[in-house]
């Protein structure tokens, strides 16, 4: 079931032969990389740039996956992918994927990274910078101007009169 939560990234790629088995199906084999592909892109999102982690010493390296495969995405669809951070652990970032083509959804998956120092491949703590970009975004609410207020007012007055 997708996460009702908003996507953090929404990453889009479009069904390419090489994609699909013999019926024209995306290959079961293909979401693990659409998925990859998701979140480097989430990453260069929020970061600028991939090598950011880098500069800092340290790397994503994929721990655990899982994928549940919902209904078929054929050759030439544009499959639409929204990503999120699941959990966030000291070392380690799940990151959720609801994969689908014209709002059908067609697999969903997360994939657990381990934070690995670059320098002593091991893994480490995700630096705090890095972790305040990982955190769930809550939804923010603007006031409402007093123009509007003002307005809204004015239209509830009207209906109590009628």
């Amino acid at each position: 079931m997708a996460d009702p939560r908003p996507a953090a990234h929404v990453h889009r790629v479009r069904v390419r032969p090489v994609d699909c088995d013999r019926q024209g199906i995306v290959h079961a084999s293909r979401y693990p990389v659409f998925f990859e592909a998701a979140m480097v892109e989430t990453l260069r999102s929020l970061l600028g740039s991939y090598k950011e982690l880098e500069k800092h010493g340290i790397d994503f390296v994929m721990a655990e996956t899982s994928i549940r495969y919902l209904s078929p995405a054929r050759f030439d669809d544009l499959l639409r992918i929204g990503v999120r951070v699941r959990t966030l652990g000291t070392t380690t970032l799940t990151m959720g994927f609801d994969a689908d083509v014209d709002g059908t959804p067609v697999a969903t998956g997360w994939n657990r990274y381990v934070s690995f120092g670059t320098p002593e491949l091991r893994s480490t703590p995700i630096p705090e910078d890095f972790r305040k970009l990982f955190q769930p975004r809550r939804p923010t609410t603007r006031p409402a101007s007093p123009a509007a207020s003002r307005s809204a007012s004015r239209a509830v007055e009207r209906s109590a009169n009628r």
